[in-house]
């Protein structure tokens, strides 16, 4: 290796690291010219290019690489790259090679996001036990096991996980997030609530931690927090039908059944299929003794999902009238 093609390539690790990737590829490319066998430039090159989302590049990258050499770092930056571009089976092949190499938590830490997007959730959690064995304060791996044990249905088990993240690090947002949702489904609505609003404190900005607070609130039966949230929730993200939906809940269960259904059919436009939305707005409407709206909108719940028992119910109940 020449001393030019190196003083390119620590140029190139030096932009890296202030993440300034476009003249890192620069470096990079410019050592590699020099040097057309320099396997750890072709490996960080693909990092470089990968930090700005030219997969198809960084592949490329990657791949001669580890024509020259089989390394760990290459393996698993093939990994990363394959796993963004959603890639997860051959992401998990990469991983896999990674592993006999080095063992290294952060390969078991995204052969556990591989196998959690392909829904094959206990692997998952063996991975994570895996990265937790190599590094126990692995913020990221305690969290996302909170995350699938909630999937799981082991709310004991997440409220754990998620409370060990918080004894690593209490300012670790995403946990703090994830241990309200827990408390919430557990039914502990009062320290839910102290979680959302200690986030929202940090991030008042926080879609997600507002939108979760005004389902709570609600639960609570605090009809006009709740409401305040929603709005909060809408004014921060307006695109989102979830929240538009659950408004017209609110308002519904307060008797305002004109911005219920408005509410409702925004949530209806920024989502046609939306099949919990059109049962809502059925309800509203058949308060509001509109049974012909009510009976077009149960309709057409059924229509987006034919094995709706309460839909065939209502309109059962609505043609016998």
């Amino acid at each position: 290796m020449s001393d030019k093609s190196k003083t390119f390539f620590e140029e190139g690790k030096k932009y890296s690291e202030s993440e300034n990737y476009e003249e890192a590829i620069k470096s990079f490319q410019k050592s590699i010219e020099i040097d057309p066998d320099f396997q750890d430039a072709y490996s960080e090159l693909g990092y470089a290019l990968g930090n700005v989302e030219k997969y198809d590049e960084a592949l490329n990258s990657f791949e001669k690489a580890l024509k020259i050499q089989s390394t760990a770092s290459a393996l698993y930056g093939q990994g990363l790259t394959l796993y963004y571009i959603e890639n997860f089976l051959l992401a998990i092949e990469s991983f896999e090679k990674a592993l006999k190499i080095d063992e290294s938590e952060w390969a078991n830490y995204y052969l556990s996001r591989c196998y959690f997007n392909l829904g094959e959730y206990e692997t998952a959690l063996e991975y994570l036990n895996k990265a937790l064995n190599i590094s126990n304060d692995f913020l990221e791996a305690w969290n996302d096991k909170g995350v699938i044990y909630s999937i799981l249905q082991k709310d004991q088990d997440a409220l754990n996980s998620f409370e060990q993240v918080l004894r690593i690090d209490n300012t670790y947002l995403p946990a703090i997030y994830n241990l309200g949702t827990t408390l919430a489904d557990m039914g502990r609505y009062d320290e839910s609530l102290k979680c959302l609003n200690r986030l929202i404190e940090v991030d008042g900005d926080n879609y997600k931690a507002h939108f979760y607070r005004a389902n709570v609130l609600f639960l609570m039966q605090k009809g006009e927090e709740s409401l305040e949230s929603f709005k909060k929730a809408i004014e921060l993200d307006s695109e989102q039908p979830e929240a538009w939906n659950y408004q017209g809940c609110v308002l519904a269960s307060m008797g305002n059944n004109d911005d219920a259904i408005e509410s409702l059919e925004k949530a209806i436009a920024l989502y046609p299929e939306y099949e919990a939305a059109y049962m809502n707005l059925g309800v509203v409407y058949k308060s509001s003794k509109n049974e012909e709206e009510a009976l077009k909108c149960f309709e057409k719940a059924l229509e987006i999902s034919p094995d709706n028992e309460d839909a065939l119910k209502e309109i059962g109940e609505l043609k016998d009238n």
